[in-house]
């Protein structure tokens, strides 16, 4: 749900930045009214068709709930894209957002009309949370292990339900890019004076850029008061995973409860710097699994800051802006010359967007899956025992003659074990099927089988561990690269082509030229 959610403010910030003056598909009053509104029962119908078939699925396999539950993934994530792509269809191809300029009055009331038009996706998906919550509550009451081991899945209520996931799905996206939003539409609005004040023509997107950065750098302080939480209380466990972080050299500001009603069983870790670095743990997960399986899923939510994941996601972003700029730059350079294709903004901000989406649906996907494989050897190297405690024939404890030439990335055979049967349960509880494929993540059952293979295979770890730094170090030299070139190509052209062809000239937005 949080990428449909970012999609969706992504259209807002791609409208109020592109062209207005492409034909639109829908122009008349009442049609714009039926093209955006009319989608929410539409999306309700289908919904409840799809919830029809999840409970005959329910009722035909009562001993496999697996089915309907992989069936109930698949058709939510169908639906959820239609809806999305209906939502596109209503920002770009309707003037359903020329109704709400609310930056004719002042640019710092725009965020409210762009609220307003995020309201009809605000709505589908309170919809499709209504439909679902009686089929994910069935789904569990089906399943034994399920019921057994949630205890607070039997005082499940609607109202719990949708308060649980407009905290989880929706708020934790909205409330940061609604702040980013409003800067944009106050960058956007107040530009010629930016400019005039700064001097230079960049100096708004630098300023939105900051400020985007603020709010991504702070954002957990946001989020651990839009989640329920609380400090884990002090115990044994509590103990033992302060004394992991020292162990690691892991530095966080607390350990928190994600109180979830029983929804979640899951963990988390949000924060580039320790001053705002937490590690979440859910309720449900403390309560369904014993502690030598927390502290496994605790070392792999470590794993993501030990292997510096967020910042080198950070990295994939700029690099990825890097290059559909350097894109959409070289196009309009083309189109203002008389020689090759005359594109126009449109155009090349379609190329730009299609290169956008390709970079993140395959090179993010790629690079996240290989992430929480590094995170499961780290789990895995968290609850690694002593000599003497494995129990499981590995290459590191019980064969002392080969430890000195493998691998140092080797894997105790009984810690990924250990880890193994901590992601088969957290699968269980959340109702995941085991092969059920994940863009992020990989299935349940391929991390399973990659793990234990790494650690019946030192070699093939280290071999892992290799594709995985030069990732990273490719992602870095092409990160200064990209910057150096940036810096260069603004220094010595006064106007970009890109930003000529959107305005046909900057003199028309600035007071006066920009300081060279």
């Amino acid at each position: 749900m949080h990428l449909f959610s970012i999609i969706a403010f992504a259209s807002l910030f791609w409208r109020a930045e592109g062209p207005n003056d492409w034909p639109r598909l829908v122009t008349g009053t009442w049609q714009t009214v039926i093209a955006v509104l009319g989608q929410l029962p539409l999306w309700a119908a289908l919904a409840a068709l799809a919830g029809a078939r999840t409970r005959q699925l329910l009722a035909l396999h009562p001993d496999t709930p697996h089915k309907a539950q992989h069936f109930h993934h698949k058709t939510t994530f169908i639906l959820r894209t239609a809806m999305t792509v209906g939502f596109l269809f209503a920002v770009l191809e309707t003037p359903w957002p020329d109704w709400f300029q609310f930056d004719q009055v002042a640019p710092e009331l725009q965020v409210f009309g762009q609220l307003i038009v995020l309201s009809p996706f605000f709505l589908a998906t309170l919809i499709f949370w209504v439909i679902a919550f009686p089929l994910e509550r069935a789904a569990r009451s089906k399943d034994p292990m399920l019921a057994q081991n949630t205890p607070t899945e039997c005082s499940w209520k609607l109202r719990s339900y949708l308060d649980f996931n407009i905290r989880h799905h929706l708020l934790v996206v909205a409330v940061p890019l609604t702040l980013i939003l409003f800067a944009s539409d106050v960058t956007r609005g107040r530009e010629a004076q930016i400019r005039q004040l700064f001097g230079v023509w960049w100096a708004p997107d630098v300023l939105l850029g900051v400020v985007a950065g603020c709010v991504f750098l702070l954002a957990p302080l946001l989020l651990v008061h839009i989640w329920h939480t609380a400090p884990l209380e002090q115990g044994p466990l509590r103990t033992k995973l302060e004394n992991i972080c020292k162990r690691i050299n892991l530095r966080v500001k607390d350990i928190l409860v994600w109180n979830s009603d029983g929804l979640m069983i899951n963990a988390a870790v949000m924060g580039i710097i320790p001053q705002v670095r937490y590690v979440l743990l859910s309720d449900a997960l403390l309560a369904t699994m014993s502690d030598e399986q927390i502290e496994a899923v605790f070392g792999h939510e470590a794993g993501h800051v030990r292997y510096h994941h967020i910042p080198h996601f950070l990295l994939f972003a700029f690099v990825g802006w890097i290059i559909v700029a350097g894109i959409m730059e070289l196009l309009a350079r083309i189109s203002l010359t008389d020689h090759g294709p005359q594109l126009s903004l449109l155009a090349i901000q379609a190329i730009g967007v299609t290169s956008t989406l390709a970079i993140w649906g395959l090179g993010f996907g790629w690079l996240s899956r290989r992430f929480e494989r590094q995170a499961d050897t780290f789990g895995a190297y968290c609850v690694t025992p002593t000599g003497d405690q494995c129990a499981t024939p590995c290459t590191i404890h019980l064969d002392a003659r080969p430890l000195a030439t493998a691998p140092t990335t080797a894997i105790c055979a009984t810690g990924a074990r250990i880890f193994a049967s901590a992601l088969e349960r957290v699968a269980v509880l959340n109702g995941i099927p085991r092969e059920e494929r994940s863009w992020r993540h990989s299935s349940i059952a391929y991390r399973v089988r990659f793990l234990l293979s790494l650690a019946s295979d030192p070699k093939r770890a280290d071999r892992f561990d290799r594709v995985v730094r030069r990732a990273k170090r490719f992602l870095l030299v092409t990160a200064v690269l990209g910057s150096v070139a940036s810096l260069c190509y603004w220094k010595w052209t006064p106007q970009p082509a890109l930003l000529r062809v959107q305005t046909g000239g900057l003199t028309a937005k600035m007071v006066s030229p920009p300081v060279s």
